[in-house]
């Protein structure tokens, strides 16, 4: 058995992820308690998914990479929130 490396938050969250992804995948809407199961585990990937984010400073701004790499730039207030608190964690 060979070790692995520990896992940084943001490794961990996406692997989970990948996990409710996949188990998700694999149910379906016929039935509507593993439907509602089904629906559940998809947003709990995208809520982890979400929380799990990079900054990257570029030209045109600061661009967000979440933990699938998908990538958006910050919004005004998010850029503010940044440079004034250091988290990229917005709540309304």
């Amino acid at each position: 058995m060979t070790q692995q490396a520990p896992q940084t938050t943001s490794e961990y969250q996406s692997t989970l992820a990948s996990k409710c992804q996949g188990v998700a995948r694999n149910l379906s809407y016929n039935d509507p308690v593993v439907g509602s199961a089904k629906q559940t585990l998809i947003e709990a990937s995208h809520a982890l998914d979400s929380s799990a984010v990079r900054v990257h400073k570029k030209r045109d701004g600061l661009l967000l990479i979440n933990a699938r790499g998908k990538s958006r730039y910050m919004t005004w207030r998010e850029r503010i929130a940044y440079l004034l608190l250091g988290t990229t964690e917005i709540r309304p």
